[in-house]
């Protein structure tokens, strides 16, 4: 037994399916490059997400109630050390990451006043600024 088909425009209708299949196609692959991307600047740019690191130093604001922690960052034997300061209620109470300097391995704090504080020359507000050196423009030593 043999069956006859008809030709009733088919062919357009095969095209048509196989744009619908190459767009859904297409915007797989844009989502998965987006997440990808997404992820990558949350792991390796997001100052939330730093190392630890060993404690350095800390530094009471005149008032008494916060204080900045110092933390030095050991990258490994190809790198240089860096510097992260976070700031913490006196509690001991984490608020924020806001100091991550590199090539560096020291803190030198003085505070302006309880809310401005300069550590290593950038002058920061505590509840408003952040520092992070792989947003700064390359600085020469």
């Amino acid at each position: 037994m043999s069956k006859v088909y008809k030709s009733n425009g088919s062919a357009e209708v095969n095209k048509g399916s196989f744009k619908r299949i190459l767009i859904k196609l297409l915007m797989t692959i844009l989502m998965l490059i987006l997440l990808f991307t997404l992820f990558v600047c949350w792991r390796f740019f997001d100052m939330n997400m730093l190392p630890h690191g060993e404690f350095l130093s800390e530094s009471l604001s005149p008032d008494g109630k916060y204080k900045i922690k110092f933390y030095l960052i050991n990258g490994g034997a190809t790198t240089a050390y860096g510097v992260r300061g976070e700031l913490c209620y006196k509690s001991g109470l984490k608020i924020r990451n806001i100091y991550w300097d590199y090539p560096e391995d020291r803190a030198d704090v003085k505070w302006i006043n309880n809310d401005v504080v300069i550590i290593n020359g950038h002058r920061l507000d505590i509840f408003k600024d952040s520092f992070d050196w792989r947003k700064e423009p390359v600085k020469r030593r």
